[in-house]
């Protein structure tokens, strides 16, 4: 018997990695491992032989740890498992959890083998998690807009009375999926927030939709901008996910009506903006025949009638856009030749700065050639407008793998870091520069639109003062 024990003594030490005892029926340590003395500060000498409870001058007397190891020592129970929060000498307050069972001996009192899992840190870590998501809770509750928070895999867990009040549903159904079946999402735009909740979910990156919701008190349904992030832990793993939604809808009527405006004007404006440049034509013609002296006067009004011209061209393409109707005359054509003219006409209309192009496109490109012009002049005309005191622009081509990137940089004012994102917004401009330099704020946001329909990326590089660099990426 005495041979049985020390074998699971010995297994004991050469294996287990948490603190172990094995201990004799009178309760007396038979044998420790190297890590319950490094945990409890305890050395061989003052450990072996003696009893478990008056380790330390009886600091060890943990309350209804005898009763628990009675139990196995009787054979009452085969196996235990039970946690406890204590005052360890040396160690201080640790939560340990002790599993016991018994080392068989024939017609004899058992020997116990006694392991020890410190979990203070998980516990811990449990009591923040608990308390982080209840200030979360308190937080979203009192938040005057919808918020919600969901599961790692994109099951909503909690609504908060906001919504519950806007929606007319119970919290119940709102968690068993009522809000679709009550057709809280308009029924025609369901599919597209699912497809993008499900990326969300995939990827981990952020949600992010407009979308109508309906209100029950009039029935009505009103955009809102929802958006969720998620809830990563130490590990970077992600634990949940929590979302709002607000009402933009009276900002979205006006931008509806706006952009409404903006192409009845536009219309408007194109037939006696065309007439005009006709006769502009006609006169510089016959100025230029005649030798007049005032030929200077018409070219002048040709070129501002060019530059509004281009304006209202960008509004009704702003109006296409936001209508779905900014269609794209797909064609195969050589890339070089296209950005060599683009490059041809922003030199032309800018003296003062020397545009250069490097690298060369060796495939055929499909895709709509016209838009794409677009989408190089446009940034070689921001290029040059931004770099006042610069005078060399540059441009760059190159065929990665499956794909074309060009860039346009300069040496310009630049672009705020943090500005970056937004620059590609409808409308947008920077404020502190918006008196200074002609525009609308809605030439990147075409570009945008443009390279998004050919299944591109554009975007922004810059250091503030120094120079901006735009990027577009087409598949070949």
């Amino acid at each position: 018997q005495l041979n049985i024990a020390r074998f699971y003594a010995e297994a004991v030490v050469t294996t287990i990695h948490e603190p172990l005892l094995v201990l004799s029926e009178d309760f007396k340590i038979k044998s420790a491992n190297k890590s319950f003395y490094k945990t409890f500060s305890l050395t061989e000498e003052e450990a072996i032989g003696q009893i478990l409870f008056g380790l330390q001058r009886n600091g060890w007397n943990i309350p209804g740890l005898s009763s628990q190891l009675l139990k196995i020592q009787k054979g009452d129970e085969k196996f235990l498992e039970w946690e406890l929060t204590y005052n360890f000498p040396k160690v201080g307050r640790r939560t340990i959890c002790f599993n016991a069972q018994p080392v068989q001996k024939e017609n004899a009192a058992n020997w116990i083998l006694l392991a020890f899992n410190d979990i203070t840190e998980r516990k811990d870590r449990e009591k923040r998690e608990k308390k982080n998501a209840e200030d979360l809770k308190n937080i979203l509750e009192n938040m005057p807009l919808i918020t919600f928070t969901a599961s790692p895999v994109g099951l909503v867990t909690y609504f908060n009375e906001f919504f519950l009040n806007y929606s007319g549903i119970t919290i119940a159904e709102a968690l068993g999926g009522g809000w679709t079946k009550n057709e809280v999402i308009k029924p025609d735009m369901f599919d597209d927030v699912v497809k993008r909740w499900k990326h969300a979910m995939e990827t981990g990156e952020g949600f992010n939709t407009e979308v109508r919701l309906k209100r029950k008190s009039d029935n009505m349904y009103r955009w809102h901008l929802g958006r969720a992030a998620a809830i990563r832990n130490e590990e970077g793993v992600i634990t949940s996910w929590v979302g709002a939604a607000i009402d933009i809808h009276d900002q979205k009527t006006k931008e509806e009506a706006k952009d409404e405006f903006i192409s009845i004007a536009s219309h408007e404006l194109k037939t006696p903006l065309t007439t005009a440049k006709a006769y502009i034509q006609m006169l510089q013609s016959s100025m230029e025949k005649s030798n007049y002296k005032d030929l200077i006067f018409a070219q002048k009004a040709g070129t501002s009638i060019d530059r509004l011209n281009d304006l209202v061209g960008e509004l009704l393409d702003v109006s296409k856009i936001q209508n779905g109707m900014l269609n794209l005359s797909i064609s195969e054509f050589n890339f070089n030749d296209m950005v060599a003219d683009a490059i041809e006409g922003a030199q032309y209309t800018s003296p003062d700065h020397v545009i250069t192009c490097t690298g060369h496109i060796e495939k055929l490109v499909t895709g709509d050639k016209e838009r794409l012009q677009q989408v190089v002049i446009n940034l070689l005309t921001n290029a040059v407008k931004y770099s006042p005191k610069a005078d060399k622009v540059l441009v760059n081509m190159v065929q990665e793998k499956g794909s074309i990137k060009v860039s346009v940089k300069d040496n310009g004012i630049g672009v705020l870091k943090e500005n970056l994102d937004k620059i590609f917004l409808r409308y947008y401009r920077e404020e502190k520069r918006a008196i200074h330099f002609q525009g609308l704020g809605i030439g990147l946001s075409i570009c945008y639109e443009i390279i998004q329909r050919h299944h591109g990326k554009i975007w922004a590089e810059s250091n503030y003062g120094k120079g901006t660099t735009f990027y577009f990426t087409i598949p070949v």
